[in-house]
């Protein structure tokens, strides 16, 4: 028997909080029946509010939180913690159990705990910017002024020396007392398709984002773009193989399509290859379309892949090659020495640009215009070209 020994004193102030005698091994076996009792009598007797501690683990779609979050739960009551997070990676994302930790009653020891989450996520691609909206895309498809064409009346005009005479209005010239031509308008609708990368570099990170979700979001806003000028919208997701495939349509159901084979789509740990992607393009399109290749530009070494998924597509249809320019690399090659190691490495680092600059103009040569800017101005800029191509109706 155990018993406290009278000389002990206890801190001033401080309430007992229990005394324990321990019998177990000495005359009774007792220890499931102190264990049973001491649960019970703290079910009952516990007022205090509990410690709780936690590491918000977070799936890989998620940028990771390194922190250690405390919380206090009222006594016999529940308590909520709200995190905020960024999504990095597209696709189903499934919790992990979230590793915990609790103050115990008596306050003497914490007790490891594994706080089990059933939940699943799906991480989605971007809507449209208003950003991008305020540049003229809310206006649906775009009427072109083509005179003694068309079917749509657009507007009457003044005659103009060469107007065709099929197309003056003759009673508004009367009334007018001066010649008035018409003017028809001309719907132009396009058909798209977006292929994107899913390879291994797709995995490289460019900012907040890896490039396939950076891709993804593109895809997915030119889809939007699409519908508003009401062009048809189709996808190709390829690693070294086809892995998700949606042929061209129109309208929301097209867009909502394209988003979802997004979201269900993941980064492989393979090389891509974009002749695979251009075979399958081939099958999809049965008109001339404008494809939207969205790939890693960084890599010289796919060069020659690159120009043969071109000369697959091309003609008839008009392939827009765009992509991440990365300027670390660039900053490299014209940093100033400060080791013996460095103009080693900004030798290397020309030459990569110099292979990357020959890869674009390669492409150039054969008919595709190319778009290699930062991660934060690639959109803007693949709408800008996309606009211009509308305009100089190049599809």
């Amino acid at each position: 028997m155990s018993a406290v020994d009278p000389r002990t004193r206890f801190p001033a102030g401080e309430p007992v909080r229990a005394v324990l005698f321990d019998l177990d091994g000495t005359l009774l076996d007792t220890v499931a029946d102190i264990h049973l009792a001491l649960n019970r009598a703290l079910a009952e007797q516990q007022s205090e509010p509990l410690a709780l501690e936690y590491v918000p683990l977070t799936p890989a779609g998620f940028a990771p939180r390194e922190e250690v979050r405390r919380l206090t739960a009222p006594a016999r009551g529940s308590i909520s913690d709200t995190v905020t997070l960024r999504p990095v990676r597209l696709g189903q994302q499934v919790w992990p159990a979230l590793p915990a930790r609790l103050l115990g009653a008596l306050a003497l020891a914490w007790w490891s705990r594994r706080l089990p989450l059933a939940a699943e996520v799906v991480v989605a691609p971007e809507a449209l910017s208003s950003r991008v909206r305020a540049r003229g895309m809310t206006g649906g498809a775009r009427a072109r002024r083509v005179a003694g064409a068309g079917a749509e009346l657009h507007q009457l005009r003044g005659y103009l020396p060469g107007d065709p005479l099929n197309r003056i209005d003759w009673k508004a010239s009367a009334r007018a007392r001066s010649l008035i031509t018409r003017e028809y308008s001309e719907d132009q609708h396009l058909d798209l398709l977006v292929a994107v990368d899913a390879g291994r570099l797709s995995r490289l990170r460019c900012g907040e984002l890896d490039r396939f979700a950076l891709y993804g979001n593109i895809a997915a806003r030119v889809a939007e773009v699409a519908t508003h000028y009401d062009d048809r919208i189709g996808l190709v997701v390829y690693a070294d193989r086809v892995l998700a495939t949606r042929p061209p349509s129109r309208g929301l159901a097209a867009t909502i399509a394209l988003r979802q084979a997004l979201e269900r789509s993941s980064v492989q740990a393979t090389e891509s290859d974009p002749t695979v992607a251009a075979v399958s393009i081939r099958g999809l399109l049965r008109h001339r379309a404008l494809v939207i290749l969205l790939t890693d530009l960084d890599d010289a070494s796919v060069a020659h892949q690159l120009a043969r998924a071109v000369r697959l597509l091309a003609p008839p249809h008009l392939v827009l090659v765009a992509g991440v320019q990365s300027g670390e690399i660039a900053q490299l090659s014209r940093a100033r020495a400060r080791d013996w190691q460095d103009p080693y490495v900004s030798l290397a680092a020309a030459e990569h640009e110099e292979r990357t600059a020959g890869q674009r103009a390669l492409l150039a040569r054969l008919g595709a215009p190319v778009v290699a800017a930062p991660a934060a101005r690639l959109e803007e800029e693949l709408f800008a070209r996309y606009e211009s191509l509308r305009r100089a109706r190049r599809v």
